[in-house]
């Protein structure tokens, strides 16, 4: 969900715990707060290299996290701890259920370390935004029943078409990239629905799935599996190694450097095919010297700060 979805959804969640409230300001702050509270962990990941992007969406996505959160608000404050209570962890609630929505998932029962997700709307889904948005602007208008019940008729409806686009997408990648491994993700791009990853002995790809009975998939992106001297020395880094076990789609670029080494930069293709062009690729990026000793690394996140 996008920064303002989750906002949108954090007032319709204040919204319907302050009617009629006299402390309706504290409710709405604490529920808004409450919504994007859990993407403070966002700085572990832009500063704290590849062991802390791998911490983001762990306890502040988790149901433990949201007590904590609404608590600590809630004597932060210091008057209205229940409501203000209520309303943050509401907050909080809503952004964890938008987050297990898109594919990279949550640990709601963090520290249980397995993550659960749907993988059903992009993180930047405009077309769920826009329903939420909708139901907020009748929420302010004082119009209620015809907010929740576009959320209970807009919101269910678009997730059965995803679902069934979804189903589309990978009877098409069994089909066409038999015998390759393949995973289907939403892109929330109007040209390009369903991003089909694949993964073959020599090489990763992704095509595009654009709309439902689509006739064939259409190739976007491929890169080779490279495995030479490099590639094999920048795997002493235990970064590295962590990533390459958990990103399915991976795969290493190699820049000679003029002293005889290299920079290795491993990649995430899914993130690869949507970075602009031009910016510093997202990745562990390690320089080695001709001898194959790792002479620096560095992890740079695929998130940037807005």
């Amino acid at each position: 969900m996008t920064p303002a979805g989750h906002l949108l959804s954090g007032y319709l969640a204040g919204a319907g715990i302050a009617r009629g409230a006299p402390e309706r300001r504290w409710i709405l702050g604490a529920a808004l707060f409450g919504s994007i509270a859990p993407d403070f962990d966002v700085a572990l990941g832009l500063f704290g290299g590849w062991l802390g992007a791998t911490a983001h969406r762990g306890v502040t996505h988790s149901l433990l996290g949201a007590v904590l959160t609404a608590g600590l608000v809630a004597v932060a404050v210091r008057r209205h701890y229940r409501p203000v209570f209520l309303a943050c962890f509401a907050g909080v609630l809503t952004h964890i259920f938008w987050d297990w929505l898109n594919p990279w998932g949550v640990r709601p029962l963090w520290p249980w370390p397995m993550p659960v997700r749907a993988n059903l709307v992009h993180e930047g889904d405009l077309a769920a935004t826009g329903i939420v948005a909708l139901a907020s602007v009748l929420v302010w208008r004082g119009r209620r029943t015809a907010a929740w019940l576009t959320l209970a008729t807009l919101l269910p409806a678009y997730l059965l078409l995803q679902l069934w686009w979804r189903q589309q997408a990978r009877g098409m990648a069994r089909t066409e990239l038999a015998g390759r491994r393949a995973e289907v993700y939403p892109t929330g791009r109007p040209g390009c629905g369903w991003l089909v990853l694949s993964a073959g002995q020599a090489d990763v790809s992704a095509h595009c799935f654009s709309i439902p009975f689509a006739a064939d998939l259409r190739p976007v992106a491929s890169a080779a599996r490279r495995d030479d001297f490099y590639t094999r020395a920048s795997q002493q880094s235990t970064a590295v190694r962590e990533f390459r076990g958990k990103i399915p789609f991976h795969y290493a670029q190699v820049t000679p450097e003029p002293d005889g080494g290299a920079l290795v930069v491993w990649r995430d293709l899914r993130v690869s095919y949507q970075e602009a062009p031009g910016k510093t690729p997202a990745g562990v990026h390690v320089r080695l010297d001709a001898t194959g000793r790792i002479v620096s690394e560095r992890h740079h996140w695929w998130l940037t700060l807005w």
